[in-house]
């Protein structure tokens, strides 16, 4: 009663205002624990610790979201997924934090990775499902048990059937029948420039010496030039193989005559040769079909032929990193799964002489002042654009981006064939991009600049790793295994450099993985020219 009273005079002797700061200072507090309640609810979502099954995984998994990595914890069997958590993110409070609230609960009633992204948070609803498949393979269990696609897969591609006794249909045959789509098809001529890039880098002579591209490097034009292109290069080709996605003229030779159609000599191919790259070469003769009519782009896929879109698997036949076999000659990839197009799983399958059947090392060419085996990337766009670390390889394919939607006359809609950057589509920017991007244009330029002066950066060290490494050859002063050792990093350090050189993005299709190749390349570049320096 003591107690009662006291608090009662007290009660009395509070002014208005202090009774106001009292109950609001409550709400307060009242407001800030049911946020930290439901935002630790909407952060993971399924059964209780308690209630998950002995035989369930726990596992992390880690993606790219928005704005960093966000890491998920989940619990799971190869039929069940028991819990999610998300452990750790960076996304925009009010914008990717909507994802992050509420996309674990979507997910676990679904008990499926293909669910709608969070309406204005696609990236980071992307990451989390990238996360939650990252762990479950992780643990050995199977993505596709849960609808589960690293990639935007909507149609799957089909296959070309070989020694069936077809011949090409030109561009021209389907005119008539397709009439816009074959003009748009024309209108690659007018990417028309070529671009020295032995005049823009001048450390290239160096670094490819003595390939062909150290004396005659230009950029690729328009799909319209292909033939024309290299039959007025100054590198000159010996072999049919160099024919390799320039025509479906040699691509149906190759499909049925088999794989001894690549040693054939390139000047009898010639002859045979109508156009550059169209509507075989992704169609098959069959109009609204995607075929992927090279046999080599369907062993580089494996069994995850059907987890890519057939888009995506029509552009990446021809812009991917291949290799001629040495023995053979054939066109051939040096992966055979979406997890072994890695770039450092790929160089690790250069490396091993066991991979070859002449039991060597692979090399392009050997530069003759060096001694360094030297590995010339090609355009390697699929492996990038789909690797490790790429925002948008599951809502994106290459034809959402690259061939844009057109308009006939009677109201019907076509892809356009005339290949452009979706920097110059200020409809796609204005109804898909700015869902995310406030100024993609300014923001890809800016990659593109600061992975362009990397590049440059990084190139110049390996010059001068060259000249100081055939320097050290011609002295004669260092051992031949160290210097061998020195060799193995130039090389390593130039495909990883080369790799990021060639593709056509300049880093736009996946900045993450491109700043970790140039990372890598200038840690092994720095590596061998200390060795250089400690061994002389």
């Amino acid at each position: 009663m003591k107690l009662h009273g006291k608090l009662l005079a007290l009660w009395k002797k509070l002014r208005k205002d202090d009774l106001v700061a009292i109950l609001c200072g409550l709400f307060i507090v009242a407001v800030a624990i049911s946020n930290a309640v439901s935002g630790a609810a909407g952060r993971q979502a399924g059964v209780a610790d308690s209630e998950v099954p002995a035989g369930a995984l726990t596992l992390t998994g880690t993606a790219m979201g928005r704005n960093a990595d966000i890491t998920v914890q989940i619990a799971a069997t190869n039929d069940h997924i028991y819990q999610i958590k998300i452990l750790e993110d960076e996304e925009t409070e009010g914008i990717g934090s909507k994802a992050i609230l509420s996309l674990p609960k979507i997910i676990y009633d679904a008990q499926s990775l293909k669910v709608d992204a969070v309406s204005g948070a696609t990236l980071s609803s992307d990451g989390i499902k990238a996360a939650i498949f990252n762990a479950l393979r992780s643990g050995g269990l199977d993505p596709a048990n849960f609808g589960g696609s690293i990639i935007k897969v909507e149609q799957i591609a089909a296959q070309v059937e070989t020694h069936s006794g077809v011949t090409v249909l030109h561009a021209s045959d389907w005119a008539e029948k397709y009439p816009e789509i074959y003009e748009s098809w024309n209108m690659t001529r007018e990417s028309s420039e070529i671009v020295d890039y032995l005049e823009q880098y001048p450390m290239l002579p160096t670094l490819y010496e003595p390939y062909g591209f150290s004396f005659c490097y230009g950029s690729a034009r328009g799909h319209y030039y292909d033939v024309v292109d290299i039959e007025e290069t100054g590198r000159p080709h010996a072999l049919a193989n160099c024919w390799t996605c320039k025509t479906p003229d040699f691509t149906n030779m190759v499909n049925e005559e088999g794989v001894e159609a690549y040693q054939y000599a390139w000047t009898d191919v010639q002859q045979h040769v109508v156009e550059g790259i169209s509507c075989y070469n992704c169609h098959a003769n069959t109009p609204g079909q995607i075929t992927v009519t090279h046999t080599y782009w369907i062993d580089a896929l494996g069994d995850d032929f059907n987890s890519v879109d057939a888009a995506n698997m029509s552009c990446g036949q021809c812009h991917n990193e291949y290799y001629f076999d040495p023995v053979t000659k054939e066109t051939k990839i040096a992966h055979n799964s979406i997890e072994s197009m890695d770039p450092a799983t790929m160089l690790a399958f250069f490396n091993d002489g066991a991979n070859f059947s002449d039991g060597k090392v692979f090399a392009d060419y050997t530069n003759p002042r060096t001694g360094v085996q030297q590995i010339k990337v090609q355009h390697p766009e699929f492996e990038t654009y789909l690797g490790e670390g790429s925002q948008h390889r599951a809502t994106y394919t290459c034809a959402d981006c690259h061939m844009p939607t057109a308009t006939k006359d009677n109201g019907m809609t076509y892809r356009s064939h005339n290949l452009i950057s979706p920097l110059d589509n200020p409809e796609l920017i204005e109804n898909e991009c700015s869902k995310c991007h406030v100024d993609l244009v300014t923001e890809v330029h800016e990659t593109q600049e600061r992975i362009e002066a990397r590049t440059y950066s990084i190139g110049y060290e390996l010059e001068f790793l060259t000249e100081q490494l055939a320097a050290a050859v011609e002295s004669g002063e260092i051992s031949e295994a160290k210097l061998n050792e020195i060799r193995s990093l130039a090389r390593d350090a130039q495909f990883y450099w080369d790799f990021v050189f060639v593709e056509n993005s300049e880093g736009a299709h996946n900045p993450t993985l491109t700043d970790d190749l140039l990372d890598k390349a200038e840690a092994l570049t720095n590596q061998a020219i200390n060795l250089l320096r400690a061994a002389g």
